[in-house]
Order: structure tokens, then C-alpha cells, then sequence
């Protein structure tokens, strides 16, 4: 059987390889991550030749192990709004990039107002 690449429906890259170890079964493994799918030959004679193979892998994988992760690097959740982001996203303190911004621009209005009330203190 001629390899075909197929998006890993884990990881989301045009990783996964299909396999035929004999003449009753087909294997889908990715390169990158863990994942392996294992069908029948039946199985992937219904689907390998439908133009939205890579929905119908990730559905196959979305019924037995639930939704896909976004993405298979390590994630921290977000201190402030909690949301799961992945390691290196651009986020300090334990905040996602988003709160970042927002702490940064809460604390320059502070800084505004803090100058204001001193100039004004002086005259």
C-alpha cells in the first residue's frame, strides 16, 4: 500500500502515516506525537477515498478519546481568566498574553491618574 499523509487529528500536522502491517488491518500513526489508530480493512476502504478524510480521522478520534487538544506542547493555565495557553505563548507571572496587555494598560491609566494627582497636589 502507497503511504498517504494525513493531518494528526492530536497534534494538527500532515504527520500521520497509513500503514498495512497484512491484509486485514490499517494502522495511523503520527511521527511527531503518540498517536496510533489501528481499523479494519473494511474501515478504511469506506473512508480513504472521501475528499474530507482528515474530518472523518479526527471524528474517529473526537468519539473515542474526546475533543483534540490544540496542541501537544506542555500548557499552563492563565492566573487571571484561566484559560489553558501553550508554554511560550509570550505571557510573565503566570498570565496569558492577553492579561499581560490588559494588566499593562490598567497600569498605565494608573500611572495617568497617580501623575495627575500629584501635579495637581503641588499647585
Amino acid at each position: 500500500m502507497s503511504e498517504k499523509t494525513i493531518v494528526c487529528p492530536k497534534c494538527g500536522k500532515k504527520t500521520v502515516v497509513v500503514e498495512q502491517p497484512d491484509g486485514y488491518e490499517i494502522w495511523l500513526k503520527c511521527s511527531e506525537c503518540d498517536y496510533f489508530q489501528g481499523m479494519s480493512n473494511d474501515d478504511w476502504h469506506r473512508i480513504h477515498n472521501s475528499p474530507n478524510l482528515d474530518e472523518k480521522i479526527k471524528k474517529m478520534y473526537e468519539k473515542e478519546h474526546g475533543k483534540a487538544p490544540l496542541s501537544t506542547g506542555p500548557a499552563h493555565t492563565c492566573r487571571a481568566c484561566s484559560s489553558a495557553t501553550p508554554e511560550g505563548d509570550g505571557g510573565v507571572f503566570g498570565l496569558c498574553k492577553s492579561c499581560c496587555y490588559k494588566l499593562l494598560i490598567i497600569l498605565l491609566v494608573l500611572m495617568v491618574i497617580g501623575s495627575y494627582m500629584a501635579w495637581m497636589a503641588l499647585l
